[in-house]
């Protein structure tokens, strides 16, 4: 993909992100996936869960960094739209690895990523926000000096986390999402955030636009537009839904003997 290219991509995925119709993401994990998806959406973003899972690792940067690369190479040359991936921790404790793995992604063809406050040293646990604002900063001053406009969607943990109890959770996500919109991130992302006042809530606290991850309890797509939302991820469900319906064919066909229409080979 030449500059031009992936500079028009990273202006298009920017735009996306709206008030009133909210970019929804379908995660992909592979590039089967992110043809499937792309056929009919606007823009392609990865799960870092779904994709550790096709690959045969746990979630939580156990894949190797060059396999994601490698699989970020194979998605952006097989998709005409723009591809964010999920760079989880950014691959490291300290803003130069994070800059070096987000350097790596902008040059395999990425315009977007997330970045998430909640995993340090392997382990699942909150980091000083300015410990992951040093890493946003990081990652800005590099995408920049690569030419591209890199749409840095934040991600913050304390509802997953369970930092403490809801309001306390939603006071630490707003505190966080003003720390890092300084410096330099695009966007918030609060998994675990289901209660909708929370949510307008939130929108009415920060400039950023706010991402939402869909799981059990969050509001219908429309309610989360008035709202005011401006993404919403689907995140490992996708995968999870399509295994499902993998594991209950092959349990038909072992049960049967029979391929049954869903399996019916063509003629």
């Amino acid at each position: 993909m030449d500059a031009k290219t992936q500079q028009q991509y990273a202006a298009t995925f920017r735009g996306l992100h709206r008030t009133g119709d909210p970019l929804v993401l379908f995660n992909a994990w592979d590039v089967a996936t992110a043809r499937a998806i792309a056929k009919t959406s606007p823009a392609i973003a990865t799960s870092s869960g779904a994709v550790a899972a096709a690959l045969g690792y746990a979630d939580g940067e156990h894949v190797p960094f060059d396999m994601v690369a490698g699989l970020v190479s194979r998605i952006t040359a097989a998709v005409s739209v723009p591809v964010s991936i999920d760079l989880e921790a950014g691959y490291g404790d300290t803003p130069q690895a994070a800059a070096t793995a987000a350097a790596a992604i902008v040059k395999a063809g990425a315009i977007g990523i997330n970045i998430e406050d909640g995993l340090s040293g392997g382990q699942r646990q909150l980091v000083d926000p300015k410990q992951h604002a040093a890493k946003i900063g990081a990652v800005r001053v590099t995408a920049q000096e690569l030419g591209i406009d890199l749409f840095i969607n934040a991600r913050t943990d304390p509802f997953l986390l369970k930092f403490g109890s809801s309001d306390q959770c939603l006071e630490e996500a707003a505190r966080r999402a003003a720390v890092y919109a300084d410096a330099g991130a695009d966007g918030i992302f609060v998994p675990g955030l289901t209660d909708l006042a929370q949510i307008e809530r939130l929108v009415q606290r920060t400039p950023l636009p706010v991402n939402i991850m869909v799981t059990q309890g969050v509001p219908e797509i429309a309610d989360l537009a008035r709202a005011g939302v401006r993404r919403v991820s689907l995140g490992p469900w996708p995968m999870m839904a399509a295994m499902r319906v993998i594991g209950q064919v092959a349990a038909t066909v072992a049960a049967s003997r029979q391929y049954g229409t869903f399996l019916q080979p063509s003629g």
